[in-house]
């Protein structure tokens, strides 16, 4: 099998990666956002949301109780 052929063609992910089995540093209070960040990373729909950049155009700046974008373009740098 070449390397081509051992790749997740929609992420370009090798099989032999660790898939993000790794994790994430926990600093004593964040292990639950931790937990719910690799929930989101392993999502596939909602990850290939984002590295397509479908997310610009719906973001709402404008939100008068809303974080004007800075949350979905933190998260969308983190991916």
């Amino acid at each position: 099998m070449n390397e081509e052929e051992n790749t997740t063609p929609e992420f370009n992910i090798k099989e032999t990666s660790r898939n993000g089995l790794v994790g994430l540093a926990n600093l004593g209070n964040t292990c639950y956002m931790n937990a719910a960040l690799q929930c989101m990373l392993h999502t596939r729909d909602l990850t290939h949301y984002f590295r397509q950049l479908k997310y610009i155009d719906e973001i709402n700046e404008n939100n008068p109780i809303g974080s004007k974008g800075k949350l979905v373009k933190s998260y969308a740098k983190f991916i």
